[in-house]
């Protein structure tokens, strides 16, 4: 089963985690984000120290993962991030929450340009697909009158990363290795993930073998 960022003992777990990791921030004046961190390459201005509401540490069949969560954000900002990498080992998840979480108090310096000139960002696996905030607004409710939900997204999604890494987390090289219509699609099918309320999407939330059954044949 996959790990429930919002049920209730997660998220207090993850608040007294975040009050303990707070005593431990480093100085990241300096630094410079890497990759290990899902969104590093567009860090939002948003993600900063104050908005943050918990740090979720858990363990998977790939290993361990540290998410910082968030709160108060503006639409389409993704409200988790986190190692797209799992770590070997409790320890080292916590460092990785500890680095992000020094990098959000660095943002509390920043002055925060209008995000509304800004493009919102899905992450899938590994990479990060760009959304036009444009196409955002009253998607979501003509999506809902048609019927349309987020689990079916989750099996497009799912699909499409098992027609370009078969089931292997999507890496730049995989995605960019696909041809011209995959990541046409893979594009759409991220904006429309995201006019559902979904940020992001990794083999912890489903493979395309929970779907294959349900969803038979080819997917857009």
């Amino acid at each position: 089963m996959a790990y429930d960022h919002h049920s209730r003992p997660n998220r207090r777990r993850a608040a007294a985690l975040l009050e303990t990791l707070k005593g431990k921030l480093i100085d990241a004046s300096g630094a410079t984000e890497h990759a290990v961190t899902m969104q590093a390459a567009t860090a939002s201005p948003h993600w900063r120290l104050s908005n943050v509401a918990g740090v979720h540490v858990y363990e998977t069949g790939r290993g361990w993962y540290a998410d910082i969560a968030f709160e108060d954000l503006p639409v389409g900002v993704p409200t988790l991030i986190g190692n797209a990498v799992p770590c070997e080992t409790r320890e080292q998840a916590l460092g990785s929450a500890v680095r992000n979480l020094s990098f959000c108090a660095e943002r509390e310096k920043m002055v925060i340009a209008s995000f509304d000139t800004m493009m919102r960002w899905f992450v899938f696996d590994e990479i990060e697909m760009p959304v036009d905030p444009d196409y955002l607004p009253g998607i979501a409710a003509k999506l809902a009158a048609e019927g349309y939900t987020q689990e079916e997204c989750l099996g497009r999604l799912s699909y499409l990363r098992h027609v370009i890494s078969g089931d292997e987390p999507v890496t730049q090289d995989a995605y960019e290795a696909a041809d011209e219509k995959t990541r046409e699609r893979l594009a759409v099918v991220c904006e429309i993930a995201m006019a559902l309320g979904l940020t992001q999407f990794s083999p912890a939330d489903c493979v395309w073998a929970d779907h294959a059954p349900a969803l038979p044949g080819p997917m857009c």
